[in-house]
Formats: structure tokens, C-alpha cells, sequence
């Protein structure tokens, strides 16, 4: 009889990736750190014309989740992602965010 176990390997831990954000003006960029994630392993959630964004990234060791609230409105412009590094553009459409 074959057996198989088809539970899923959780990581034992959340971490909070280092994250930086960078004010160019019009676009708001924010580049976060993944080391050991496939570029296929991470999640962006941003509505269209959103103040908050998710970025998760599991595997099956560990887990980074940060969520980002921006005071005001953007929307997605640009994703980068090389060498363990997440680099989002978003665009600023709320002209009160300083």
C-alpha cells in the first residue's frame, strides 16, 4: 500500500523582511529584502488605488510578511526582483502624501 503524506511543510517562523522606502516625488518605492526566495515563491497585494500593501514570501523554511500602510492613495507602477531584493514603484495618485 502506497502512503503519502499530503500535508504541506509550514515554516516554523514569520519573519519581517528589512525594508526601505525611498520618496521620489511622484513614486514611492520600497525595496525589501527576500534572501532564500524564488522570485515565484512571493505575493504582492495592492488594490488598484490603494493605501496598504502586503508583500509575502514563504518557502518552505521561512516566511517574511510585511504589510505597509501609505498615507494616501497609489497605484502599481513597477516590480523588480534580483538577488533576494523586491524593488516595487508605486505611483503616487494622492497629492496629499508628502
Amino acid at each position: 500500500m502506497k502512503t503519502e503524506n499530503s500535508k504541506k511543510i509550514k515554516p516554523e517562523k514569520t519573519t519581517e523582511p528589512e525594508t526601505t522606502f525611498i520618496d521620489d516625488g511622484k513614486f514611492l518605492r520600497i525595496r525589501t529584502e527576500l534572501p532564500g526566495i524564488a522570485e515565484e515563491k512571493i505575493k504582492i497585494a495592492l488594490e488598484n488605488r490603494s493605501t496598504s500593501i502586503t508583500i509575502l514570501a514563504i518557502n518552505s523554511v521561512i516566511q517574511y510578511k510585511k504589510v505597509i500602510n501609505i498615507p494616501g492613495e497609489v497605484r502599481f507602477s513597477k516590480k523588480r526582483f534580483a538577488e533576494g531584493v523586491l524593488e516595487l514603484t508605486l505611483e503616487k495618485i494622492d497629492s496629499n502624501i508628502p
